[in-house]
C-alpha cells in the first residue's frame, strides 16, 4: 500500500513544517517577553521610542508596554494554535506509523 507510506511521508513533512513554525514563534515569543522585562526596568519618565517603519516615534512606557501586551497575546494564541497543531500530526503519525508496523 504504496498510499499509507505517502500518507506517512507527508505527515512527516507536515510536521516537521509545523514544527519550525512553532519554534519561530516561540522565538518570537522570547523576545518579546524580554523586550516586556527591559520595559518594565526602564525608570519613569525615561524616553521610550518605538520604530514605525523606517523612523522611531517617542511613545511613553505605558502605551509601548500596551502594544507589547497586545502582540504577546497574540503570539500566546499563535503558540497554543501551533502546539495543538504539531501534538495532532504527531499523534496521527504514530497511529500511521502502527498501522504500517502491522503489515
Amino acid at each position: 500500500m504504496a498510499t499509507n507510506e505517502e500518507d506517512y511521508d507527508m505527515l512527516r513533512q507536515q510536521l516537521q513544517a509545523e514544527m519550525a513554525q512553532k519554534q519561530t514563534l516561540q522565538l518570537q515569543y522570547n523576545e518579546l517577553k524580554r523586550t516586556l522585562e527591559d520595559v518594565d526596568k526602564t525608570p519613569e519618565g525615561e524616553k521610550l521610542y518605538e520604530m514605525v517603519g523606517q523612523i522611531l516615534i517617542s511613545k511613553t512606557k505605558e502605551e509601548i508596554k500596551t502594544a507589547l501586551k497586545e502582540k504577546e497575546e497574540i503570539l500566546e494564541f499563535r503558540l497554543k494554535g501551533a502546539t495543538k497543531s504539531v501534538d495532532e500530526t504527531t499523534r496521527r503519525l504514530q497511529e500511521l506509523q502502527k498501522a504500517l508496523e502491522k503489515k
